[in-house]
């Protein structure tokens, strides 16, 4: 009990008071009695407060959930600090379901990690949570995770690609659960992820100038900065997280002068006509739009110009790598345009637009087949 200060009721606040290595915590028990009702010997309520029942029912149940606590801990082998304790406490069911395992440790780490990466772990987390919540950690076993992989790829129809993307980040949190001593019957060493080679779509030359002649034109506001930004993408190979932060500072003459958000890379990149001629100084880019907004928008400009093809804000990138190829640029200046750290990440370009070459070679079959 808190005696040293009173409330206007004559009322003292009850605390469970913890000890560690001279360290103290209070945890407030939500209650308070007037000092006089208070047994310092039994630490309980005496008989003559009203609500003296309930009171000792609430710090009865309170010290029942420090005790599990430390049965646990010991049964597991693991070492109980008092920071670990109050986590327990205030996130109930915290070992007993998966959600709020991941959430509060998401929480933890959002100032570590990077912001789109924060972004992607939440979404995958909330995906989860939607499928089954509560998620028992009892209940994760070989036929939760076909059933889930299941629901990803038949009713959320995701590729296979994002499905890999979910279970990847599934994994990871259940690695710390199983770190901690939270027994599954689904080890996360179980559970493979494969590497999947996600399908590269990308705009062809005369796509590209179809939408940039129809960004010229007469169209609404909205969809006119959605696609200043994607076609400035286009001509240069900027990932949408380097359009969020690039400013008037990184344009040095017919320079653009930034490090990449994603790999922290510098990277210098001389500007064409094109991309010079997409950007507004001082604020760059007119207005702000969430990115699944501006790819909720992308598609519907792809319908209206009647581009037959399910683009993304990243398709830009692709679009740009595979038309500098196509227009005599070589591998090498296109892996440091791009912030490669390997060119075997480069070469897919190479091996997409080599596609398109086979393809149209068969063209010259047209001068013999002509009628």
């Amino acid at each position: 009990m808190k005696t040293d200060y009173l409330r206007t009721d004559k009322t003292a606040a009850l605390y469970l008071q913890l000890y560690q290595n001279k360290k103290i915590i209070r945890i407030p028990l939500n209650i308070s009695v007037p000092p006089g009702f208070f047994d310092k010997k039994s630490r309980r309520i005496k008989k003559g407060f009203k609500l003296y029942k309930e009171y000792n029912l609430i710090i009865e149940k309170k010290l029942a959930e420090v005790n599990k606590i430390e049965v646990h801990y010991k049964l597991s082998g693991q070492h109980l600090t008092i920071k670990k304790l109050c986590d327990e406490l205030e996130n109930h069911g915290l070992r007993i379901n998966f959600n709020t395992f991941a959430d509060l440790k998401l929480k933890q780490q959002k100032d570590f990690l990077k912001s789109s990466t924060y972004r992607q772990q939440k979404g995958c987390l909330s995906k989860i949570k939607k499928y089954m919540d509560p998620l028992l950690f009892r209940d994760i076993d070989e036929t939760f995770l076909n059933n889930f992989r299941f629901h990803l790829k038949n009713k959320l129809k995701n590729k296979n690609s994002t499905i890999e993307s979910t279970l990847k980040n599934f994994k990871k949190y259940l690695h710390l659960a199983n770190n901690e001593g939270i027994k599954t019957s689904l080890n996360f060493t179980d559970i493979k992820i494969k590497s999947m080679k996600g399908e590269m779509t990308f705009l062809t030359p005369e796509e590209l100038k179809d939408l940039y002649n129809f960004y010229r034109g007469p169209i609404n506001t909205t969809w006119k900065n959605i696609l200043q930004r994607y076609l400035f993408s286009c001509f240069t190979g900027l990932r949408i997280s380097d359009i969020e932060t690039i400013k008037e500072e990184n344009f040095i003459n017919d320079f653009l002068v930034f490090t990449m958000v994603k790999t922290e890379k510098f990277i210098k990149i001389k500007l064409n006509k094109t991309s010079l001629s997409l950007v507004e100084f001082p604020n760059i880019f007119r207005n702000n739009y969430s990115r699944e907004h501006i790819n909720r928008e992308l598609k519907l400009i792809a319908k209206a110009v009647g581009i037959n093809k399910n683009i993304s804000y990243h398709t830009s990138r692709h679009t740009f790598a595979t038309n500098f190829l196509i227009s005599g640029g070589s591998i090498r200046n296109l892996k440091k345009i791009l912030g490669h750290s390997k060119i075997e990440t480069t070469m897919i370009y190479v091996h997409e637009v080599q596609n398109i070459l086979n393809e149209e070679i068969s063209l010259m079959d047209n001068i013999i087949n002509k009628d």
